[in-house]
């Protein structure tokens, strides 16, 4: 099972030149599935430990600094310094470990290499440990939440006053325990914005979102729409929304495949993706290729369905809204490619036979739009098919762009099926 563990003893201090930093000096132990990420090669004295020793203030000054995009800046690049540990050195030795999180998950990694210290032209301490993982984004915040009360504590233990940490703590706490600031608080994350320090201006526009848009469509919206093109996104999508709920195509089968289906999520996004997949078809009583375009495919099967151009900002790909009728109405930008339009269509499918709610189709990581890749990856190129027409242990080439052709998918779309289904070797 994923586990991730901070494991901290208070140390007397080397003299170090505050008192915040004299006070939280400690033996730091780091774990991600059972792995030291903190196993070190003290180069001075020949030795190797699974501990450092540093001052802990740093790291949960860092870590209160940054809460809100820690958990919810989801589209979060793992070198930002406010998802690096490295961020939080000031002079000490840390290990290269980055936080990327996802809606329930946390993408942990950490890489080997020499940490100098600021007071040496050498490195002296090397991390010898190199990995990742993904662990559950709730056990990692009550770490974090461990270490930074720890320090308060002991802040207040050695009688070490004027330190910021204390009231910005009881402000997170705060907005945690407040449903609106928390949710203000999460939303301004996931567009880059520090909760506690925003423009009034764009406050307001934060705001308005969660009387414009439903949860969790909202989320996803945060997660690809650019700051300056929240409002003016916001209102389309709405837009949007209220012309699919205006409209009334033929009810068809919409209804009797999701009861039918009743899709359940587990933990892990893209084995739902693709076991919906293999579900519907299966229902539906298809294999192989679906030659025929796919609008007219899902018309003959479900009966009914619209399509409208929506044209949002290029990390948003499409959107899906019910119509009076729980049919659904899918929108896509104009300039979209044939192949790929074919791609997102099926991806924005499967978020409506999931839920039949409004939804985004985005070009982020989040597990949502996992989920949904894989669905249109397994729903128009089924591995067992692809397996099935693959002679041999490998796959060259023009083998990958005579299967993309016969499925009427991509070249990447196959590659990533070979490849994540251990169908064969691809090349030569």
């Amino acid at each position: 099972m994923s586990d991730f563990k901070l494991r901290f003893e208070w140390e007397d201090s080397p003299r170090v030149r505050a008192p915040e930093l004299d006070a939280t000096w400690a033996r730091l132990e780091i774990y991600a599935d059972g792995e030291p990420i903190t196993k070190v090669e003290a180069r001075r004295i020949a030795t190797v430990r699974t501990g450092i020793y540093v001052p802990l203030y740093p790291i949960a000054e860092w870590m209160i600094a940054n809460w809100w995009f820690l958990w919810d800046e989801w589209r979060a690049n793992g070198h930002d310094a406010r998802h690096s540990l490295l961020a939080a050195r000031e002079g000490f030795v840390l290990p290269d470990l980055s936080f990327v999180p996802t809606e329930t998950k946390m993408e942990v990694t950490w890489r080997p290499g020499a940490s100098t210290l600021a007071a040496r032209s050498s490195s002296d301490v090397l991390f010898l440990s190199g990995g990742s993982s993904i662990v559950p984004k709730a056990l990692v915040k009550e770490e974090f939440r461990r270490l930074v009360e720890a320090v308060i504590e002991r802040l207040s233990a050695r009688q070490v006053h004027h330190s910021y940490l204390g009231p910005e703590w009881r402000a997170i706490l705060d907005a945690e325990h407040d449903p609106e600031q928390r949710t203000f608080c999460e939303k301004a994350a996931r567009l880059g914005c520090d909760p506690f320090d925003v423009a009034d201006s764009v406050a307001a526009q934060i705001e308005h979102l969660g009387v414009l848009l439903p949860e969790p469509m909202a989320e996803d919206f945060c997660d690809a729409i650019p700051l300056a093109q929240m409002t003016s996104g916001a209102e389309a999508v709405k837009a949007f929304i209220d012309s699919a709920s205006a409209t009334a195509l033929h009810e068809g089968r919409w209804r009797e495949f999701r009861e039918k289906l009743q899709w359940r999520g587990t933990e892990v996004p893209w084995r739902d993706g693709y076991n919906e997949a293999r579900a519907l078809r299966a229902y539906l009583g298809r294999s192989g290729p679906i030659a025929t375009g796919l609008d007219s495919f899902l018309k003959q099967e479900f009966g009914s369905l619209g399509i409208r151009e929506f044209e949002v900002a290029p990390r948003i790909d499409a959107i899906s809204a019910p119509t009076q009728t729980a049919a659904p109405l899918f929108g896509f930008p104009s300039s979209l490619r044939e192949e790929s339009k074919r791609f997102i269509l099926c991806r924005a499918l499967s978020d409506h036979l999931a839920s039949g709610q409004p939804s985004l189709v985005t070009r982020t990581g989040t597990e949502h739009q996992q989920r949904n890749r894989a669905f249109a990856a397994e729903f128009l190129a089924p591995a067992e098919s692809i397996r099935d027409r693959i002679a041999g242990d490998r796959v060259a080439e023009e083998d990958v762009e005579e299967l993309a052709q016969e499925f009427q998918v991509s070249e990447l779309v196959i590659r990533h099926q070979i490849q994540n289904h251990k169908l064969a070797w691809l090349g030569a």
